[in-house]
């Protein structure tokens, strides 16, 4: 049994319904879904069967130091820091962007352990670059770990802390001085640290499963007709996964 986590940002308030939806029809096996986002969720949004938590609710957030170009991406980061190390959902738990939804059933659970579900493949070098120079991990896997979506194990995330004899605060402290150093605003994925971790060191506790996903979006925000058309156009197709980014400049 797991659960899910969706981290939420206000500008994808209104897609909440539909990603809600594709988990309901779409994931087996889970016990309850939580939502944490930068601001209260308005009541009229809120969905059947879903705890709501700010990001204030989760971590003080004053430690860490947005300075430089990375303050331009301070909502990233803290999304990053809540999907590795919020205490309110079980130990295990699949976390699910705000702007994804899955088309098809996947089955998260096979053969007693869960699985990276992978997406299109990207290769951003500063990824790696502080992966290694900070916690000696490279790219371990030959394929990217981003996909808007991650299984992540408790046991797992603690396994590292200790393993780098650091807590959660101590632990971004680093990547974020790291990051201002080499003045690279997108210096650090969860998501690529985790699995390439995981591969490292706890290879047989995961599944690799490859989905046919469609990176979709728009520049500007989505109103509820969008995204259910949206929606409805890939309904019958082969997609597993499908986004609906909003591009804001």
């Amino acid at each position: 049994m797991y659960d899910i986590l969706i981290p939420a940002a206000e500008k994808d308030f209104v897609k909440l319904r539909f990603v809600w939806e594709s988990i309901i029809n779409n994931l087996t096996g889970f016990d309850k879904i939580y939502c944490i986002s930068n601001v209260k969720m308005p009541i009229s949004l809120r969905l059947p069967s879903v705890e709501y938590y700010t990001d204030a609710d989760i971590i003080d957030f004053d430690f860490l130091r947005f300075t430089g170009k990375i303050k331009n991406h301070e909502g990233w980061y803290i999304q990053q820091y809540i999907k590795l190390f919020q205490k309110v959902t079980s130990a295990d738990y699949l976390e699910v962007d705000a702007d994804v939804f899955f088309n098809r059933k996947v089955d998260i659970i096979e053969n007693g352990k869960p699985s990276f579900l992978f997406g299109r493949n990207q290769y951003h070098l500063p990824y790696f670059n502080l992966m290694e120079k900070i916690f000696d991990i490279g790219k371990v896997y030959p394929y990217s770990f981003i996909n808007e979506t991650m299984f992540f194990k408790r046991r797992i995330v603690n396994n590292f802390l200790d393993s780098f004899k650091i807590d959660p605060k101590g632990f971004f402290e680093l990547i974020l001085n790291e990051v201002n150093q080499v003045n690279e605003m997108s210096g650090f994925s969860e998501y690529e640290f985790y699995g390439n971790y995981v591969t490292k060191y706890f290879r047989d506790s995961y599944n690799y499963k490859y989905l046919k996903t469609q990176l979709g979006g728009k520049y500007g925000y989505w109103s509820e007709d969008e995204i259910r058309q949206y929606v409805d156009h890939f309904k019958g197709t082969d997609y597993d996964l499908v986004s609906i980014h909003s591009w804001i400049q």
